[in-house]
């Protein structure tokens, strides 16, 4: 069973969440040939000031 992990720095709308699992699972689908059923999707929401990109907090 294809598991896919999504971490996002900030939120999301649940519109975005719908399409990205919608998106991710089309994509396993096809490059894996598992059923769709078989596919899961988990999208993680991290607090801004939990990341840091060139040194500086995006916070």
């Amino acid at each position: 069973m294809p598991i896919v992990t999504l971490e996002n720095a900030g939120t999301l709308t649940a519109e975005q969440k719908i399409e990205l699992i919608r998106k991710l699972t089309d994509v396993v689908v096809e490059v894996t040939n598992k059923p769709e059923s078989a596919v899961y999707v988990r999208i993680d929401e991290v607090p801004r000031e939990n990341f840091g990109v060139g040194g500086k907090s995006l916070g």
